[in-house]
Protein backbone atom coordinates (compact mmCIF):
# COMPACT_ATOMS: atom_id res chain seq x y z
CA UNK A 1 0.00 0.00 0.00
CA UNK A 2 1.04 3.53 -0.87
CA UNK A 3 1.54 6.08 1.99
CA UNK A 4 -0.31 9.24 1.31
CA UNK A 5 -2.48 8.53 -1.54
CA UNK A 6 -4.00 4.88 -2.25
CA UNK A 7 -3.09 2.93 -5.38
CA UNK A 8 -7.03 2.44 -5.49
CA UNK A 9 -7.50 6.35 -5.85
CA UNK A 10 -3.99 7.16 -8.27
CA UNK A 11 -5.89 4.15 -10.75
CA UNK A 12 -9.40 6.20 -10.12
CA UNK A 13 -7.92 9.70 -11.06
CA UNK A 14 -6.29 8.26 -13.95
CA UNK A 15 -9.44 6.40 -15.20
CA UNK A 16 -11.94 10.27 -14.48
CA UNK A 17 -9.20 11.93 -16.81
CA UNK A 18 -9.96 9.17 -19.61
CA UNK A 19 -13.76 9.79 -18.55
CA UNK A 20 -14.13 12.39 -21.22
CA UNK A 21 -13.26 9.79 -24.10
CA UNK A 22 -14.84 6.23 -25.48
CA UNK A 23 -11.33 4.73 -25.14
CA UNK A 24 -12.01 1.74 -26.80
CA UNK A 25 -8.66 0.55 -28.17
CA UNK A 26 -5.15 1.96 -27.48
CA UNK A 27 -5.15 4.54 -29.94
CA UNK A 28 -7.78 6.10 -28.28
CA UNK A 29 -5.28 7.31 -25.52
CA UNK A 30 -5.02 10.83 -27.19
CA UNK A 31 -2.20 12.14 -24.40
CA UNK A 32 -2.14 15.96 -26.47
CA UNK A 33 -5.95 15.76 -25.98
CA UNK A 34 -6.27 14.45 -22.99
CA UNK A 35 -3.33 17.07 -21.13
CA UNK A 36 -5.00 20.10 -22.53
CA UNK A 37 -8.32 19.02 -20.85
CA UNK A 38 -6.91 18.64 -17.87
CA UNK A 39 -4.89 22.01 -17.10
CA UNK A 40 -4.45 23.08 -21.00
CA UNK A 41 -0.97 22.12 -20.88
CA UNK A 42 0.72 21.27 -24.06
CA UNK A 43 3.38 18.87 -24.84
CA UNK A 44 6.78 19.79 -26.01
CA UNK A 45 10.20 17.77 -26.73
CA UNK A 46 13.69 19.88 -26.06
CA UNK A 47 16.84 19.39 -23.34
CA UNK A 48 16.78 19.33 -19.90
CA UNK A 49 19.75 18.69 -17.94
CA UNK A 50 19.15 15.80 -15.41
CA UNK A 51 15.59 15.13 -16.06
CA UNK A 52 13.61 13.01 -18.55
CA UNK A 53 10.25 15.28 -17.55
CA UNK A 54 9.19 18.87 -16.50
CA UNK A 55 5.99 19.75 -15.34
CA UNK A 56 5.53 23.97 -15.67
CA UNK A 57 1.48 24.65 -14.90
CA UNK A 58 -0.14 27.81 -13.69
CA UNK A 59 -4.21 28.07 -13.83
CA UNK A 60 -3.97 29.42 -17.45
CA UNK A 61 -2.42 26.35 -19.13
CA UNK A 62 1.65 25.54 -18.65
CA UNK A 63 3.84 22.37 -20.73
CA UNK A 64 4.70 19.01 -20.39
CA UNK A 65 8.55 19.32 -21.69
CA UNK A 66 10.15 15.52 -22.31
CA UNK A 67 13.89 15.32 -23.12
CA UNK A 68 14.31 14.96 -26.27
CA UNK A 69 17.32 12.20 -26.55
CA UNK A 70 14.28 9.64 -25.32
CA UNK A 71 13.45 7.43 -28.33
CA UNK A 72 11.35 5.21 -27.01
CA UNK A 73 7.86 6.30 -28.14
CA UNK A 74 6.40 4.02 -24.64
CA UNK A 75 9.03 5.62 -22.25
CA UNK A 76 8.14 8.89 -23.79
CA UNK A 77 4.41 8.29 -23.25
CA UNK A 78 4.82 7.20 -19.95
CA UNK A 79 6.98 10.49 -18.81
CA UNK A 80 4.47 12.68 -20.11
CA UNK A 81 1.48 10.21 -17.78
CA UNK A 82 3.90 10.69 -15.27
CA UNK A 83 3.99 14.58 -15.40
CA UNK A 84 0.10 14.76 -15.79
CA UNK A 85 -0.01 12.53 -12.37
CA UNK A 86 2.01 14.87 -10.25
CA UNK A 87 -0.68 17.48 -11.52
CA UNK A 88 -3.72 15.34 -11.39
CA UNK A 89 -3.07 14.17 -7.84
CA UNK A 90 -0.86 16.27 -5.84
CA UNK A 91 -2.33 19.46 -7.41
CA UNK A 92 1.92 20.21 -8.75
CA UNK A 93 2.16 23.45 -10.31
CA UNK A 94 5.46 22.25 -11.24
CA UNK A 95 7.52 18.95 -10.57
CA UNK A 96 11.20 17.92 -12.19
CA UNK A 97 11.92 14.29 -12.72
CA UNK A 98 14.66 11.99 -13.23
CA UNK A 99 14.75 9.02 -15.03
CA UNK A 100 15.33 7.41 -11.32
CA UNK A 101 11.89 9.06 -10.43
CA UNK A 102 10.24 7.75 -13.42
CA UNK A 103 11.28 4.19 -12.08
CA UNK A 104 10.22 4.59 -8.02
CA UNK A 105 7.39 1.48 -7.49
CA UNK A 106 8.23 0.64 -3.93
CA UNK A 107 8.32 3.85 -2.00
CA UNK A 108 5.24 4.76 -1.54
CA UNK A 109 6.05 8.67 -2.60
CA UNK A 110 4.67 11.12 -4.68
CA UNK A 111 6.81 9.45 -7.12
CA UNK A 112 5.11 6.23 -6.95
CA UNK A 113 1.69 7.88 -6.90
CA UNK A 114 2.61 9.55 -10.51
CA UNK A 115 3.51 6.51 -12.04
CA UNK A 116 0.78 4.26 -11.04
CA UNK A 117 -1.60 7.11 -12.03
CA UNK A 118 0.40 7.04 -15.52
CA UNK A 119 0.17 3.18 -15.52
CA UNK A 120 -3.34 2.86 -15.74
CA UNK A 121 -3.83 5.98 -18.23
CA UNK A 122 -1.72 4.42 -20.92
CA UNK A 123 -2.85 0.58 -19.84
CA UNK A 124 -6.22 1.09 -18.29
CA UNK A 125 -7.80 -2.26 -16.38
CA UNK A 126 -10.82 -2.48 -18.87
CA UNK A 127 -8.56 -2.73 -21.99
CA UNK A 128 -5.69 -4.76 -20.87
CA UNK A 129 -8.28 -7.48 -18.57
CA UNK A 130 -9.80 -8.99 -21.85
CA UNK A 131 -6.07 -9.80 -23.03
CA UNK A 132 -4.62 -11.64 -19.81
CA UNK A 133 -7.18 -14.66 -20.70
CA UNK A 134 -5.24 -15.86 -23.82
CA UNK A 135 -1.60 -14.48 -22.23
CA UNK A 136 0.56 -17.15 -20.19
CA UNK A 137 2.96 -14.92 -17.79
CA UNK A 138 6.26 -13.86 -19.42
CA UNK A 139 8.42 -11.22 -20.22
CA UNK A 140 7.76 -12.00 -23.57
CA UNK A 141 4.25 -11.21 -22.91
CA UNK A 142 4.35 -8.21 -21.49
CA UNK A 143 6.44 -6.76 -24.07
CA UNK A 144 3.80 -7.32 -26.52
CA UNK A 145 1.67 -5.47 -24.41
CA UNK A 146 3.92 -2.44 -23.80
CA UNK A 147 4.51 -1.97 -27.59
CA UNK A 148 0.48 -2.76 -28.58
CA UNK A 149 -0.32 -0.03 -25.37
CA UNK A 150 2.92 2.55 -26.11
CA UNK A 151 3.94 2.02 -23.02
CA UNK A 152 7.32 1.78 -21.06
CA UNK A 153 7.71 -2.23 -20.20
CA UNK A 154 8.18 -1.81 -16.41
CA UNK A 155 5.19 0.00 -15.79
CA UNK A 156 3.29 -2.78 -18.24
CA UNK A 157 4.79 -5.49 -15.79
CA UNK A 158 3.25 -3.55 -12.85
CA UNK A 159 0.16 -3.23 -14.65
CA UNK A 160 0.39 -7.08 -15.76
CA UNK A 161 0.88 -8.20 -11.84
CA UNK A 162 -1.99 -5.89 -10.50
CA UNK A 163 -4.54 -7.33 -12.89
CA UNK A 164 -3.62 -11.13 -13.67
CA UNK A 165 -5.48 -13.54 -12.40
CA UNK A 166 -2.21 -15.78 -11.90
CA UNK A 167 -0.08 -15.92 -8.63
CA UNK A 168 2.53 -13.85 -10.38
CA UNK A 169 5.01 -10.80 -9.02
CA UNK A 170 7.61 -8.58 -11.00
CA UNK A 171 10.80 -8.26 -8.83
CA UNK A 172 13.96 -5.59 -9.97
CA UNK A 173 17.51 -6.64 -8.45
CA UNK A 174 20.38 -4.22 -8.27
CA UNK A 175 23.51 -4.89 -7.05
CA UNK A 176 22.81 -7.99 -5.47
CA UNK A 177 19.50 -7.63 -3.86
CA UNK A 178 15.86 -7.08 -4.38
CA UNK A 179 15.30 -3.79 -5.30
CA UNK A 180 11.40 -3.69 -5.00
CA UNK A 181 8.14 -6.18 -5.25
CA UNK A 182 5.22 -6.12 -6.78
CA UNK A 183 2.76 -9.05 -6.43
CA UNK A 184 -0.55 -10.15 -7.63
CA UNK A 185 -3.42 -10.30 -5.64
CA UNK A 186 -3.34 -14.83 -5.44
CA UNK A 187 1.26 -14.43 -5.01
CA UNK A 188 0.69 -15.34 -1.69
CA UNK A 189 4.01 -14.64 -0.70
CA UNK A 190 6.43 -12.00 0.49
CA UNK A 191 9.26 -10.66 -1.20
CA UNK A 192 11.37 -8.55 0.91
CA UNK A 193 13.09 -5.45 -0.15
CA UNK A 194 17.01 -5.97 0.37
CA UNK A 195 16.93 -9.60 0.14
CA UNK A 196 19.85 -10.82 -1.29
CA UNK A 197 19.61 -12.51 -4.62
CA UNK A 198 20.13 -16.23 -4.67
CA UNK A 199 22.75 -17.63 -6.56
CA UNK A 200 20.62 -20.22 -7.52
CA UNK A 201 17.93 -18.42 -9.03
CA UNK A 202 18.45 -17.53 -12.51
CA UNK A 203 18.63 -13.86 -11.97
CA UNK A 204 21.43 -14.88 -9.57
CA UNK A 205 23.21 -16.44 -12.24
CA UNK A 206 22.58 -13.38 -14.74
CA UNK A 207 23.81 -11.38 -11.92
CA UNK A 208 27.59 -13.52 -11.49
CA UNK A 209 27.55 -13.75 -15.15
CA UNK A 210 27.35 -17.64 -15.49
CA UNK A 211 24.20 -17.36 -17.61
CA UNK A 212 22.57 -14.79 -20.04
CA UNK A 213 18.61 -13.82 -19.75
CA UNK A 214 16.70 -16.68 -19.49
CA UNK A 215 14.39 -15.78 -22.73
CA UNK A 216 10.93 -17.28 -21.18
CA UNK A 217 9.88 -19.04 -18.35
CA UNK A 218 12.33 -21.81 -16.36
CA UNK A 219 11.71 -23.91 -13.27
CA UNK A 220 13.75 -22.44 -10.29
CA UNK A 221 13.67 -23.52 -6.93
CA UNK A 222 11.07 -21.83 -5.03
CA UNK A 223 12.97 -21.24 -1.86
CA UNK A 224 15.48 -18.80 -3.94
CA UNK A 225 13.13 -16.37 -4.08
CA UNK A 226 10.37 -17.23 -1.47
CA UNK A 227 11.89 -16.78 2.09
CA UNK A 228 8.99 -18.71 3.68
CA UNK A 229 10.06 -22.00 1.81
CA UNK A 230 12.58 -24.25 3.04
CA UNK A 231 16.16 -24.59 1.71
CA UNK A 232 15.31 -28.36 1.67
CA UNK A 233 12.05 -27.99 -0.05
CA UNK A 234 11.62 -29.52 -3.69
CA UNK A 235 8.89 -27.47 -4.78
CA UNK A 236 10.00 -25.18 -7.64
CA UNK A 237 8.20 -22.00 -9.19
CA UNK A 238 9.13 -20.67 -12.99
CA UNK A 239 11.24 -17.54 -13.45
CA UNK A 240 11.38 -15.54 -16.26
CA UNK A 241 14.94 -13.12 -15.79
CA UNK A 242 16.34 -10.21 -18.20
CA UNK A 243 19.06 -8.26 -17.05
CA UNK A 244 18.45 -4.47 -18.12
CA UNK A 245 22.36 -3.10 -18.95
CA UNK A 246 21.28 0.47 -19.24
CA UNK A 247 19.91 0.29 -15.92
CA UNK A 248 22.01 -2.01 -14.02
CA UNK A 249 19.38 -4.24 -12.91
CA UNK A 250 17.62 -7.64 -13.68
CA UNK A 251 13.65 -7.97 -13.91
CA UNK A 252 11.93 -11.11 -13.23
CA UNK A 253 8.71 -12.07 -13.40
CA UNK A 254 7.87 -14.88 -11.13
CA UNK A 255 4.95 -17.36 -11.55
CA UNK A 256 3.66 -19.97 -9.08
CA UNK A 257 2.32 -22.52 -11.80
CA UNK A 258 1.25 -25.36 -9.52
CA UNK A 259 0.60 -25.76 -5.42
CA UNK A 260 3.34 -25.51 -3.27
CA UNK A 261 3.92 -27.93 -1.03
CA UNK A 262 7.13 -27.05 1.18
CA UNK A 263 8.56 -30.67 2.16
Amino acid sequence: MLNGLHDAECRFKANEALDKFLVQSPDDIDLDTIVWLAGKLRIEYGELDTADGRLTAANNGGTIRVKSSIANEGRRRFVIAHELGHYCLHKAMSAYDTAEDIRTWDEGSKETEANVFAGELLLPENLLKPLLYSCAPSLKAIDLLADKFKISNLATGVQYVTYTMEPCALVVSRGGSVSWARKSKDFGYFIPRGQPVSSCSSAGEILSGKSGDTNGMVKTPAWAWLPNIHRNSRAMIMEDSRHIEAYQMVVTLLWIDEILEDD
